[in-house]
Parts: structure tokens; sequence; C-alpha cells
């Protein structure tokens, strides 16, 4: 049911650093991962039922400890500040017009959640990497050095390309050194088979 005599806000009201006016009113994530709960020693009656030897070997383990998050309208002001800086950070959209202007909240936790709220209206929005905020963010080491210029001497030196007819007497040449060498290897052949 609607409360019709709710009456809203105003701008400079959430937008008060001391952030009393905004509350949580979804339950938080625990360190499992979830919202509610669940224990993960407590097996279905399938799992029980194929793992009835391995109970009587984990009859020692302690039951873990559940656990629970802050209740429900609990204040933002009370979150925990992360490396000395708050939870959140209370803004308008603008200070040019505002009467028209918007307040919101930016979460330093989680970058990328953000709250705002206008009258009667709010709305939560997160368009970030799902990553916690941590000073000690991983930075990838720096690139090694550049390498020097690969130092030329006399022979490793860049020519100039032949000419077509340099090409050519280069192939003639090399044509003739292997008729030679076939003539060469035939004579060779014929003075075994003489021998």
């Amino acid at each position: 049911t609607l409360n019709v005599e709710f009456e809203p806000l105003r701008i400079d009201e959430l937008t008060d650093p001391s952030l009393i006016t905004w509350v949580h009113h979804m339950q938080h994530i625990l360190p499992q991962g979830r919202c509610q709960w669940i224990n993960p020693a407590m097996k279905t009656d399938a799992e029980e039922f194929d793992e009835e030897e391995e109970e009587e070997e984990n009859e020692d383990q302690e039951e873990p400890i559940q656990e629970e998050g802050p209740p429900l309208l609990n204040p933002i002001s009370e979150d925990d500040y992360i490396d000395g800086m708050p939870p959140w950070s209370a803004s308008r959209t603008s200070d040019l017009v505002p009467q028209y202007s918007i307040a919101f909240l930016r979460s330093n936790i989680w970058p990328g959640a953000y709250a705002f709220g206008v009258e009667k209206k709010f709305e939560n929005v997160y368009i970030g990497t799902g990553h916690k905020y941590s000073s000690e963010n991983y930075s990838p080491p720096a690139p090694p050095p550049i390498l020097e210029e690969y130092v030329t001497d006399l022979e490793v030196t860049e020519v100039p390309d032949p000419t077509v007819e340099e090409e050519q007497a280069l192939l003639a040449m090399q044509q003739e050194q292997l008729e030679r060498e076939a003539e060469e290897a035939e004579m060779e052949d014929d003075e075994e088979d003489d021998d």
C-alpha cells in the first residue's frame, strides 16, 4: 500500500553529506556471495542417501557459523569506511539549475553503483566491472626498456637492388657454372667406368 501522507524530501536534504536520509532497502550480499545464507553442510535427501558413508567420516567437522548482514532500512551513514574513504558520495546533477536537479549517490565501494532520487521517484543503477574498490588494485609491470638499434658493420650493410641486366648476367653465370659442374661430373663417371 502507498503512504499517501509521504512528503518527499528536498534535494538539499537528499544531498546532505551526513547521508542520514538514505537507507538500504535491499538485503546485503553476504561473504558467501548470497543475500540469504545457505548452510553448505546441509544436504538434500538424495545426497544423504548417496553419502551416508562420508557422513560418518565427516562427523568431526564443525557446523559453519551462519552469516548475517545488517538489518533492512539500515542507514547508509553507518556503512564501513574503506581505506579512510566514505562508502558513499552524495551530489546533485546540476548546480546551475537547482530546481530541476536530481540528487544522486555514488558508491565508493562498488564503482559504477548509483542511486538517484527526485520527489517520490528513486532508482538504482549499476554500470561497473563487478569488482570492489581496492587501494591495492593490480597494475601490470612496466614493459622492458626499448632495445637499441642494431649496430651495423661492414659485413651487414644495405646494398641497392641489382638491375635487370645484372640479374640476368648473374643467372647466366650460375647456369654456366652448373653446366661446367655437370660436365666435370660426367667426365669423372666416364673415368671410373674405364677403370
